[in-house]
C-alpha cells in the first residue's frame, strides 16, 4: 500500500505528461500482483 501511495504522489507531483504516466505501469503491477509483492 505504501508503494502505491508513493507512485500516486509521484504522479501528482510530476510536471510533464511523461512523468505523470510513468507511474501507471507500476500502479497496475501493484494492483494485479499485490500478493506476490507482499511475500
Amino acid at each position: 500500500e505504501e508503494l502505491k501511495k508513493l507512485a500516486l504522489s509521484m504522479k501528482v507531483a510530476a510536471k510533464c505528461g511523461l512523468g505523470q504516466s510513468v507511474a501507471n505501469p507500476f500502479i497496475s503491477i501493484v494492483d494485479n500482483f499485490k500478493e506476490e509483492i507482499i511475500y
